[in-house]
């Protein structure tokens, strides 16, 4: 036994405390890994593996990478205390807190992963669906509850569907990746509606005198190498119907959407190709023909409970020093990080947190300070921040002064000079440059050179992705930056695409536009420019996204043209430099392939002799009555004859409940097999669950020798229709 402690067996108790399921998932997931470092199992394979538990492998050969699911944001104290042993224990004392109100930890030994799971679980942390072709972290205001505009908490609501989607066969095996977003206020928008697959923003409706909750619906938003803003699907869906609504739209997204080309494999692109009422006729088909379990709303069965103020016991805060309520920085910080709650006795308090990266120590602190001030409510914002929510008003300078001598008193959150960057090339295999280099650059030129423009810009947005895949959201900031490489004479030279004009504005949300690439040196220069501008052209207070409409692309080109010059490297080496890497030599990373998208099916070919073996296996348990193995056996061996034509569509399920679900989506639903095999999957699943006897066993194996033969004539259908072509 290693007398690495991270790989060491953990207290039994600690082990009891976990669901069954959990248990079960990780010990799989931990037999699993011992099989890959034997070569028992691909690279391939495992990479699904991996990403359906949220493990990425690093830029840095070795090591992995570790997304951790925060819905909706929500960290307890407990839960920070705990993401901040796990970092201590087995990555490097520090997490990163993304757009996505995700937690990432770096420099992990995957053998330790399971481990590491584990104790986060033990916490109420999840890690499952944090990447993959699955419905990843749900997002929402961190503001939900709390906000003077709020219509009503979506908090609970985001957690209903979490817990409904999380393990559900329908959304483990999808085209691509699932974005989900919630908000609550009615005015702003702090979670990014039209960005995502479905974006939820609260409504009340009056129906027979009484208020009504709903939402007003998007669909088809997403970000990456091609943006584009999700389409009104309703201005009001009755919130009973959230949970079905989003059944049918995923259930059509997985049945549709692309499997072969990645790029087009989102739910923007399927409904681009089949247009919006095309879409909009199919989930509603869908919604006749889905069978709604009435047990779904039970989730909701907490949203309409009033959530009272916490308790804070003032008697064990320390009394601020006399007079801070007029010093500079703590009316700086004041006016920056403070807004009063609608309660109007208490505040919300957001923690500037550079770059999105804390210390396990810091966090620790964080930890033990909203527990004293704040009754433990702490949220991630989508720009990285934190925010401390229901701060009695009377307490602020106390809490203001122990965040200072924590270290975490910064001022300027949620303005230009809080920089939202994604991790880049730092640890991301997709990276190109790296975005905290360059926030950590453009923040301290405000403390220099565009410090004069610091209250002109005070309200605008800078985020920087590292690549395409725009994880610092970078289309909807009104100065983007996206990581970029060009070449000088034989050599590469980090560089940015520059865009302009984006913002998160609900109805009137705007994508950025694209307008000029330049050497990352020069970035500072572009946005000294870009605010020059500003101040020079703007009329009548004039917001700087419709000004720069107005100037448009050519102007905006032709006056930052001067900053695409590189000098030769004799000339001056540091444009061949990343920021924040000023010792190394830049260049692109190659011949290995970024995560993100995930893997679509795994190097085995499926055939049928699996489903054969099993049959084979079922009618010998049947004759020697051992009855309840002979089903499973039966089902087994109908999984394994679905996995084959499915793996012809490049569907490649995990578990067999997963493979007759996706048979039953893909092929019955969409009418090429008879529909006598509707509900197949739910039928499949009560079976599993009867007292096992003599008939149910020759029932099943009869039905099990039908299923077969129906796979093998479907997949020669597919099989010749592919080679006609």
């Amino acid at each position: 036994m290693s007398k690495d402690s991270r790989l060491q067996p953990l207290p039994e108790t600690l082990l009891n405390n976990l669901p069954d399921v959990v248990r079960e998932e990780l010990d799989e997931y931990e037999q699993k890994i011992r099989d890959y470092r034997r070569g028992k199992i691909g690279d391939i394979k495992m990479q699904k593996i991996r990403l359906q538990l949220g493990t990425y492998a690093q830029r840095q050969p070795g090591v992995q990478m570790q997304r951790i699911k925060i819905p909706y944001g929500d960290l307890t104290p407990a839960k920070l205390r705990r993401l901040a042993d796990v970092s201590d224990k087995y990555a490097n004392n520090f997490m990163h807190l993304t757009t996505r109100q995700d937690v990432q930890l770096y420099f992990i030994m995957l053998e330790s992963v399971p481990n590491m799971m584990r104790e986060l679980a033990d916490a109420g942390i999840t890690t499952r669906e944090a990447c993959g072709n699955t419905i990843r972290n749900v997002t929402a205001t961190p503001f939900s509850g709390t906000s003077p505009d709020d219509v009503f908490d979506v908090s609970p609501y985001a957690d209903a569907f979490v817990n409904f989607m999380l393990r559900n066969p329908i959304c483990q095996n999808m085209g691509r990746k699932f974005k989900v977003a919630f908000e609550s206020n009615a005015i702003k928008d702090d979670a990014g509606l039209r960005i995502h697959d479905l974006g939820f923003r609260a409504q009340i409706l009056e129906v027979d005198g009484k208020p009504k909750r709903g939402f007003q619906v998007y669909v088809g938003g997403g970000l990456g190498s091609s943006p584009m803003l999700g389409h009104l699907w309703s201005d009001f869906l009755p919130e009973e119907e959230l949970i079905p609504f989003s059944a049918a739209v995923v259930r059509i997204f997985d049945r549709y959407g692309e499997r072969k080309s990645r790029m087009k494999a989102r739910m923007k692109f399927l409904i681009k190709k089949l247009g919006v009422d095309e879409f909009r006729r199919l989930v509603e088909e869908e919604r006749k023909a889905l069978r709604e379990d009435p047990s779904w709303n039970d989730y909701l069965e907490d949203a309409h409970q009033r959530m009272d103020a916490p308790v804070t016991d003032v008697s064990e805060i320390p009394p601020a020093p006399d007079g801070i309520e007029n010093d500079p920085g703590y009316l700086l910080w004041k006016g920056s990080a403070v807004t009063t709650q609608k309660s109007g006795d208490h505040a919300l308090v957001q923690l500037k947190i550079h770059n999105g990266d804390i210390s396990s120590d810091e966090a620790r602190k964080i930890a033990d300070i909203s527990e004293i001030y704040t009754g433990g409510n702490v949220r991630i914002t989508i720009h990285q921040n934190l925010v401390m929510r229901w701060v009695p008003l009377n307490i602020l300078p106390s809490l203001y002064i122990a965040l200072r001598e924590s270290g975490l008193g910064d001022s300027g959150a949620e303005t230009v000079t809080d920089i939202t960057a994604c991790p880049g090339a730092d640890t991301c295999r997709l990276g190109i440059t790296s975005a905290k280099g360059l926030a950590t650059a453009l923040e301290q030129s405000f403390s220099n050179g565009l410090g004069q423009y610091a209250d002109l810009a005070r309200d605008l947005k800078i985020k920087i992705s590292g690549c395409p895949n725009a994880c610092a959201q970078h289309a909807t900031a009104n100065i983007g930056f996206q990581g970029a490489a060009t070449s000088k004479d034989g050599r590469r030279v980090p560089s940015e695409m520059v865009f302009v004009g984006g913002s998160l504005a609900g109805d009137e949300t705007r994508l950025a536009e694209s307008v000029i690439k330049v050497p990352t040196r020069n970035a500072p220069k572009v946005v000294e420019k870009l605010l020059q501008i500003y101040e020079k052209e703007r009329k009548n207070g004039e917001h700087f996204d419709f000004l720069m409409k107005r100037l448009g692309k050519q102007y905006l080109n032709e006056q930052l043209q001067e900053y695409t010059h590189v000098p030769s490297f004799e000339e001056d080496p540091g444009f061949y430099r990343d920021w924040g890497h000023e010792e190394e030599q830049f260049d692109i990373m190659t011949g290995v392939k970024g995560e993100c998208a995930g893997t679509t099916v795994e190097e085995k070919v499926p055939t049928f002799e699996d489903a054969e073996s099993s049959l084979q296996q079922a009618e010998a348990l049947h004759i020697h009555k051992d009855y309840t193995v002979a089903i499973l056996e039966s089902y087994k061996a109908m999984s394994d004859a679905a996995h084959v034509p499915l793996y012809s569509r490049l569907v490649d399920p995990f578990t067999h409940a997963q493979t007759i679900w996706q048979f039953e989506n893909l092929f019955v639903r969409t009418g090429e097999v008879n529909d006598k095999w509707l509900d197949i999957h739910d039928r499949m699943e009560d079976v599993i669950l009867m007292e096992a006897n003599e008939e149910l066993s020759a029932e099943l194996l009869a039905l099990a020798h039908e299923f077969y033969t129906l796979c093998h004539n479907l997949e020669a259908d597919l099989h010749q229709h592919a080679t006609s072509k």
